[in-house]
Formats: C-alpha cells, structure tokens, sequence
C-alpha cells in the first residue's frame, strides 16, 4: 500500500501530466499566427493562456496555426485588468522584458501558478502592467543591433508609430513564450526527479 501511494504522488507531480505549474497572460497581441502558435506551445507543455485586449486579424489563422489547441483547450479571454488580477489570483505576476534590469531567465526559478504575461508585437507590455508585476524576466540575447524595416505585410496596417525600443534585440513573441515554456518545464522535470527519484526500468510510461 506504501508502495501504491508513493507512485500515485509520483505520478501527480509529473510534469509530463500537470505542467510546468506556470500560465500565460498574452497582452494585446495582433497576430493571428503568433497567437496561434503560442496557444499550440502551451498545449504541448500543459500551460493555461488568457488573453487580454489585441485584435486578431483572422480567427481562422490562428486556429489553424493552434493545430488544433483552440478546440482542445482554448484559452480563458479576459476583459480588464480587475479581471486579470482575479485569473493571477494568488499567483506572481511575472512581466517579460527587454529592459537590461530584468532577471535573466538563465537564473531565474519559477514558482507554482506563476503567470507570465507577454506583450504586444509593437509595443510590449503598457507600463501599467510592468507596475503591478512581482518580477521582470528577459531571455538573454547578445549584444546586437536589430532595427525593424517597414513590413510588407504589417500586422497593423494602420499603425504610423515606430516599433517601441526599435533595434534593442528582442524576439518574436511566439518564440519567447516557446522558450519559456520550455525553460519552466525543464525547470519542473529536474525538481520532479530530484525530489522523487524514479528506477530506470519505471522511467518511461507509456
């Protein structure tokens, strides 16, 4: 009976079946494949996503670079800021930045019901939500020069405003959620076999 429930608290802290334990928050994003693609990411990893604000150009494109994820698990899409900050709960409010003071993600450690908000493709995140945040977390990039030519096709063909820290290096925002998705789930798996170590012939379920 020991031996039951000891596999059974095995297989609930299992980050292969709960997650990395984080969520994220996308801030005003545009692009329909972007979005699309993180909604697919955070399926893969088991994150929960809310959206707040951003218009989507075409629904339809963003379901089918979700592959599916839309109707599998969707996505919470919050109103306000009152309705964020009841989504966050008792959660840290984590704010994704390019700032140079930001904690590197290379040394930070997540916490259980972390919400990570990513910004908006242009502009980044408002400064009234980098105000509320508990911490800010950059993902390390060389030192490089990359300003951002006029777009063919613009995500927001109406917009006249340069892009917001225009050259400072930064990333796509899909490919940042991807990285720190995967970097909490690593994160999750290393302190998962740390704390209950699993015999070799056990470690791979099917």
């Amino acid at each position: 009976m020991t031996m039951a429930m000891s596999d059974s608290k095995r297989r609930a802290a299992d980050p292969s079946q709960n997650g990395p334990g984080i969520r994220l928050l996308l801030w005003g994003l545009q692009s329909s494949i972007n979005f699309g693609m993180l909604l697919r990411v955070a399926e893969t990893y088991r994150v929960p996503v809310a959206a707040l604000g951003g218009e989507l150009a075409s629904p339809a494109t963003a379901r089918d670079f979700a592959c599916g994820a839309m109707e599998r698990v969707g996505f919470a899409r919050l109103a306000d800021i009152a309705a964020v900050l009841a989504w966050r709960g008792n959660g840290r409010l984590v704010a994704t930045s390019i700032e140079a003071g930001a904690e590197p993600l290379s040394h930070f450690h997540f916490e259980s019901n972390d919400v990570v908000v990513l910004g908006n493709e242009y502009d980044g995140l408002p400064a009234a939500i980098t105000k509320l945040a508990d911490r800010a977390l950059i993902i390390p990039m060389a030192d490089v020069w990359t300003p951002k030519p006029p777009s063919i096709n613009p995500i927001d063909p109406a917009r006249t405003a340069p892009v917001a820290r225009d050259g400072t290096p930064n990333l796509n925002v899909a490919m940042a959620g991807a990285i720190i998705c995967y970097a909490a789930y690593v994160q999750a798996l290393q302190e998962w076999s740390a704390g209950e170590p699993v015999p070799a012939a056990q470690s791979v379920r099917a």
